[in-house]
């Protein structure tokens, strides 16, 4: 059970204590006091429900824990579809005020999507049809939560073109292979298809993220993958699992392990002229160790922060980060000022796509303080709103972008525009976006770096 029950709870046994208490007491008390005391209950339940339901009610759906299962796992039949679907529409037609902001009519989508879920014989055509209502409320914050089969394998859209970006597989799959179709359907017909289905605030976001689905189902457990490497064209078959989420995110913890491992194990005396940090989120745990590490590096002349694959997280963490690279104060959601340790070299931040949420709002905050050069492609536009998690009556759980959209403090929208980087990367079909990124990041870093050294020569020449 959240908080907020249990809070309702203590309220309800405080005021039931208290009016007990009178009734006993009422001859003792008199027909005047007890008046007056049941009249001071009566309003503050009035005022309780007035000024503190809200707040209470907000924070129990933004701590609420989704129950994740696979959507063939669902305990849900199919006349019960078209309940559990009203149930949905109901609650997002109530919560869901970046409709009229996106000018989206929630009841032509309900009237849309009705007689899909009416016609739906399974699980897997009940998600489809629901998935497809999601998507068309264009915000990244707001989805179906189910578990994903998946492979530890990537792919990325380039010039149109579809490629391997990762493959930690046994499969013969190879970084840089291009993927000529996908369950036989041609690349470019198939991410038509699949972007109906992708959540995105952006039509940008929305083609590029269906690259995501390559190795990654809510409901397919194969893949059949075409393939070209130089003249070879090849087909492979790939079996999506169901701990392959689990896999990739302790790959990912490996990573981020080695990372620190490595910047901790810098010796004390060692002067450096820039490094690399990474931070992939904003959990009480990545917060204090990304502290750690640029605790150890805050004195180099230049840091690159990676926040190509930060999905969010805790503003309150984010807000901690900000206070150590901010150059000045900023008004975030609070007033941010620089921390007594914040970074007084040069900033890069590499962005992307997959740059979301508070990891967005951090970017957009450097920027406008001027404490940062972005560097890389622009985010996907979703960081004007808070998440909430609602569950129907069915158990079927979904996330809610809620509240009206806000802007940054120059003014900027924070929902349905992306952060723009100084410096954007040009495509290139040979090369990876990430790898692009760093490239471009590295040599401004170094540029910088010999520019420096190269006015501090000068000045010594000209003392001498």
């Amino acid at each position: 059970m959240g908080t907020f029950f249990w809070i309702q709870v203590l309220m309800v046994i405080a005021i039931l204590g208290i009016a007990v208490y009178v009734f006993i007491k009422r001859k003792a008390l008199g027909f005047w006091r007890v008046s007056i005391l049941y009249l001071l209950i009566f309003g503050g339940i009035i005022y309780i429900t007035i000024e503190k339901y809200q707040p209470y009610w907000e924070l129990y759906h933004l701590t609420m824990k989704p129950e994740k299962y696979f959507v063939v796992d669902q305990d849900i039949e199919p006349d019960e579809y078209m309940d559990d679907f009203r149930e949905i529409c109901g609650i997002v037609e109530k919560h869901y005020s970046l409709a009229e902001y996106k000018g989206i009519s929630l009841k032509s989508l309900r009237d849309k999507y009705s007689a899909m879920v009416m016609n739906a014989r399974d699980n897997r055509e009940y998600f489809l049809a629901v998935q497809q209502y999601f998507s068309e409320l264009k915000n990244s914050h707001t989805n179906l939560i189910y578990k994903k089969y998946s492979t530890m394998a990537d792919a990325e859209w380039r010039r149109d073109s579809l490629y391997i970006s990762i493959n930690l597989t046994e499969y013969p799959l190879k970084k840089g292979d291009r993927i000529l179709s996908v369950d036989g359907t041609d690349a470019l017909s198939w991410r038509n298809s699949m972007k109906n289905y992708v959540i995105s605030s952006t039509e940008k976001g929305r083609i590029i993220h269906t690259a995501d689905y390559v190795f990654s189902s809510c409901i397919d457990t194969i893949r059949n993958l075409c393939l070209c490497r130089g003249d070879s064209v090849f087909n492979v078959k790939v079996e999506l699992s169901k701990n392959g989420m689990e896999r990739i995110s302790e790959h990912n913890e490996e990573i981020r392990s080695a990372e620190t491992k490595s910047i901790m194990n810098l010796p004390k005396d060692k002067e450096d002229y820039f490094t690399l940090l990474s931070l992939s989120g904003f959990t009480d745990e990545e917060t204090e160790e990304f502290i750690q590490k640029y605790n150890k590096v805050k004195n180099y002349q230049c840091i690159i922060l990676n926040l190509l694959n930060n999905h969010g997280g805790l503003v309150r963490n984010m807000e901690k980060i900000a206070s150590l690279l901010l150059k000045q104060p900023y008004k975030a959601e609070t007033l941010i000022t620089p921390s007594e340790d914040s970074f007084k070299g040069k900033l890069y931040v590499m962005i992307g796509q997959n740059t979301f949420s508070a990891a967005e709002f951090l970017a957009s905050i450097l920027k406008e303080s001027g404490s940062a050069v972005l560097v890389g492609e622009e985010t996907n536009g979703d960081f004007g709103v808070r998440p909430l998690t609602f569950c129907t009556s069915n158990n079927t759980y979904f996330s809610l972008g809620y509240g009206k959209p806000k802007t940054t403090f120059k003014g900027n929208p924070r929902e349905g525009k992306a952060v723009e980087p100084h410096y954007r990367i040009k495509e290139n079909a040979a090369l990876s976006k990430g790898f692009n990124t760093i490239r471009i990041a590295y040599y401004l870093a170094m540029n910088d770096i010999l520019e420096a050294k190269k006015d501090s020569l000068m000045k010594k020449e000209r003392q001498e």
